[in-house]
C-alpha cells in the first residue's frame, strides 16, 4: 500500500508524491532530495496538521509520523536565518478564481433563492436554496467557510458545514481545507506570507528578512519593504509603527469590578483577533 502526499509552499505550486505504507525517516528524506532538492532539510520546516514533522529528530519524527497519512498536504515553510496582520489574499484569491468554475459543477434545480427571493436555478446549501450569484458572495463574506443561514446557531451542529458536503472537486475541497490549516498556522508570531505568496518561519525572530522567492527585503513583523534610514533590526519589531509592536503596546488598568485586580487595557478578541482598549 503506497499514502498520496502532496507538498505545497502555497504559491501555487504543488508537488504530488507517493510513500510506501511502512516508510521510514530516511525514505522521507530521500523522498523530498528527490521531489523538491537536495538541500530541502536545510531550507524548509515540513509542517503536516499544524505540527512540525522534526526531520533532523527521528524520534521526535516516528513520535508524528502518523500525521502524513494518505491524502495529507505538507507545507514548506522557508527558514529565514537573518538577523500582524497577515498577507492572506494571495492564498484566498486561489481558492476565489476556482470558484466560479466549482459552482458551476454543482446540481442545480429551480427554486427561490433564499437570499435575493428570485426564482432561478438554485443550489442546497444544507437548509438552504441559494443562487450562484447570492452564494458567491456569501462565501467570500463567510471568510470563505461554509454555513449554514438556517441551522448555523443551533447548538447541535457545528458552526462550519464539511467542504465536502456542498463542493464536489476533491482538488478544490483539498485546496479549502489547506487554507484553513495555513489560517491556523499564520496565528504563530514566526510565520509570515510574502508579497509573492511564500510562506516563511523566523527561526531567529529579527524583523530584516529577505524573501528567497522574489529576493524583497522587508520586516517579517508587518510585511512592509525594508526602508534601512527608517527602520531598526531588532527582535519582533522594525521600530517604524510596526503593526505586530503597535499591537503589544498596553497599559496596565483596574478591572471596574475589582480596582485591586489589573488587567490590559488593550486586548485580543480571540474570534476576530481585532484588538480593542477597554
Amino acid at each position: 500500500m503506497v499514502l498520496n502526499v502532496s507538498f505545497t509552499n502555497v504559491v501555487g505550486k504543488t508537488i504530488q508524491t507517493q510513500l510506501k505504507n511502512d516508510f521510514t525517516l530516511v525514505d522521507f528524506n530521500a523522498l523530498i532530495a528527490d521531489k523538491i532538492e537536495p538541500n530541502a532539510t536545510e531550507h524548509y520546516r515540513f509542517i503536516a496538521n499544524n505540527k512540525d514533522l522534526c526531520l533532523d529528530n527521528e524520534t521526535e519524527f516516528n513520535k508524528r509520523k502518523q500525521l502524513i497519512k494518505n491524502g495529507v498536504t505538507i507545507f514548506l515553510l522557508r527558514r529565514m536565518q537573518g538577523g500582524g496582520y497577515i498577507e492572506m489574499s494571495i492564498l484566498i484569491d486561489i481558492v476565489i478564481n476556482e470558484l466560479s468554475q466549482e459552482l458551476l459543477k454543482l446540481p442545480k434545480q429551480l427554486d427561490d433563492c433564499i437570499i435575493c427571493l428570485d426564482s432561478k436555478p438554485c443550489m442546497k446549501l444544507c437548509c438552504n436554496k441559494i443562487c450562484i450569484e447570492c452564494f458567491t458572495n456569501y462565501f467570500k463574506t463567510s471568510d470563505l467557510r461554509l454555513k449554514c443561514m438556517v441551522c448555523r446557531n443551533s447548538k447541535s451542529t457545528n458552526e462550519f458545514l464539511p467542504y465536502e458536503q456542498f463542493f464536489k472537486t476533491q482538488d478544490f475541497i483539498r485546496s479549502l481545507y489547506a487554507l484553513d490549516e495555513v489560517r491556523d498556522l499564520m496565528k504563530h508570531i514566526d510565520c509570515q506570507i510574502c508579497h509573492c505568496g511564500v510562506l516563511m518561519v523566523n527561526e531567529t525572530m529579527y524583523s530584516k528578512q529577505k524573501c528567497e522567492q522574489c529576493k524583497r527585503w522587508f520586516c517579517f513583523f508587518c510585511n512592509k519593504d525594508w526602508k534601512e534610514e527608517e527602520m531598526k533590526n531588532d527582535q519582533f519589531t522594525c521600530h517604524n509603527h510596526c503593526v505586530y509592536e503597535t499591537k503589544l503596546g498596553y497599559d496596565l488598568v483596574p478591572l471596574a469590578m475589582n480596582s485591586q485586580l489589573h488587567v490590559p487595557s488593550r486586548r485580543c478578541c480571540p474570534k476576530c483577533f481585532i484588538h480593542r482598549w477597554l
